[in-house]
C-alpha cells in the first residue's frame, strides 16, 4: 500500500506544534493511519478484536483505544524525545433523553428523573428532566451534581464535567466513584484511559503536574509512588501501564521487570525475557518461550483467564492438572459460541 504523507516530515510537525497532528485525527481508525503513513515499523502484542492497539513509527507510538471502533486517543514517545498528545476533553454530559431503565443509568419516567440501580429506581427529588444533563452515573442540573442517586456535597455544577467512567471534576475537586481525590492538582488534572475495565467496572489511571493515580473501583484512589509523571501511560487497558522505567499492573510495579523485552500478552498476561507475570504477580516456574494465552478472545468479562506452557497448564496465575485445563478452556468456547 502506497503512503500518503512522509512520517518523518508529520514528525517534525508536531514536535513543532505537538496541537496540530494533521493529518491524524483523534478517533481515526489503524486502517485509516496505516493508509496514510504506510506499514507500521512494529505493533503491540496487546489486541482488541484481533487489531493491534499500538502502532509505532519510528520512535513515536500511536495508541488506539480497545473498544470499537478502536480510535486514536494518544501519541506518545519515551524513546530520545519525550512526547504525549491526547485529545482535548469534550463535553460528555448532555440532555436526558433515555426513557428505558439501563443499569446504573438516568431515565425520565412520567415527567421525572430516576436512576437505575442495583436493586431498585431511584427517585431524583427536585430535579426537573429540562434542567439535568447525563452521562452514564454521573449527572448534573443547575444546582446540584450526582453520582447516580447520590449528591455530590459541594460540587460546582457550572464547571462540573465527567472526565470518563471513574473521574469527574469541577473547579473545586476531583471526584470519583469512591470520593473525592484530595491531593489533586485541578489545573494539570488528566485522565489516561477511558476508566472502564473489561466487566464493565470504574477503573483507570490519571496524572497531575506532581503524581499518578490509580483508581479501581473499590476504594480510596492510589497514589503510585515513585512513577514518573512526564512519561507515565496507561496502556488502555486500565489495568497494565509504564514509564520510562518501570512496568505497572493494576496499580503496582512489576517486579524484577526488564523493561526492553517486556510485552503485554493480553487478558492480564504478559513477560519479558526472564519471567511471566499475571497482572502484577510473577508466575514461578512458567516457561518464558512456550507461554501462550488461550483464553478465547471473546470470552465473558468474569471468565477465568488460562494459558499454558511446554510443561504446565495454568488458571490465571496457578497451576492446575491438565484434565481440568480442558474441561474449562471447553466450557469458556462453548459460552463463547452460544
Amino acid at each position: 500500500m502506497r503512503k500518503q504523507v512522509d512520517f518523518y516530515i508529520w514528525r517534525n510537525q508536531i514536535l513543532q506544534n505537538p496541537q496540530n497532528i494533521s493529518p491524524l485525527k483523534f478517533g481515526m481508525s489503524q486502517d485509516k493511519v496505516i493508509e496514510i503513513f504506510g506499514k507500521p515499523d512494529a505493533v503491540s502484542t496487546m489486541r482488541s478484536d484481533g487489531k493491534p492497539l499500538i502502532l509505532k513509527y519510528c520512535d513515536i507510538e500511536l495508541h488506539f483505544d480497545r473498544k470499537t471502533p478502536h480510535g486514536l486517543y494518544l501519541v506518545y514517545s519515551d524513546d530520545e524525545i519525550e512526547l504525549s498528545i491526547t485529545a482535548e476533553h469534550e463535553e460528555t454530559l448532555q440532555p436526558i433523553t433515555n426513557t428505558e431503565p439501563v443499569d446504573n443509568e438516568f431515565f425520565l419516567r412520567d415527567g421525572a428523573v430516576y436512576f437505575s440501580g442495583l436493586y431498585e429506581n431511584g427517585l431524583l427529588k427536585g430535579v426537573a428532566p429540562k434542567d439535568f444533563c447525563c452521562w452514564h452515573y454521573w449527572g448534573r442540573s443547575s444546582t446540584a451534581c450526582f453520582l447516580g442517586r447520590i449528591r455530590l456535597r459541594g460540587a460546582d455544577p457550572a464547571s462540573f464535567q465527567a472526565l470518563n467512567y471513574a473521574y469527574a471534576m469541577d473547579k473545586v475537586a476531583v471526584y470519583t466513584t469512591s470520593g473525592r481525590v484530595p491531593t489533586a492538582d485541578l489545573a494539570t488534572f488528566q485522565v489516561l484511559d477511558d476508566g472502564q475495565n473489561d466487566s464493565g467496572a470504574p477503573q483507570g489511571y490519571a496524572k497531575d503536574s506532581r503524581q499518578v493515580y490509580f483508581h479501581n473501583g473499590d476504594g480510596k484512589v492510589k497514589i503510585i509512588k515513585g512513577a514518573e509523571v512526564s512519561t507515565f501511560r496507561s496502556l488502555g487497558d486500565t489495568f497494565s501501564a509504564r514509564d520510562k522505567k518501570r512496568i505497572y499492573a493494576y496499580g503496582k510495579q512489576l517486579p524484577k521487570v526488564d523493561l526492553t523485552s517486556w510485552e503485554l500478552l493480553g487478558h492480564w498476561y504478559s513477560r519479558d525475557a526472564k519471567r511471566v507475570y499475571y497482572l502484577n504477580r510473577e508466575i514461578k516456574g512458567a516457561n518464558r518461550a512456550s507461554f501462550t494465552v488461550c483464553t478465547p478472545l471473546d470470552a465473558a468479562p468474569l471468565a477465568d483467564h488460562l494459558a499454558r506452557d511446554k510443561d504446565h497448564f495454568y488458571q490465571n496465575d496457578e497451576m492446575i492438572e491438565e484434565p481440568l485445563w480442558l474441561k474449562r478452556l471447553q466450557a469458556e468456547r462453548k459460552e463463547q459460541s452460544k
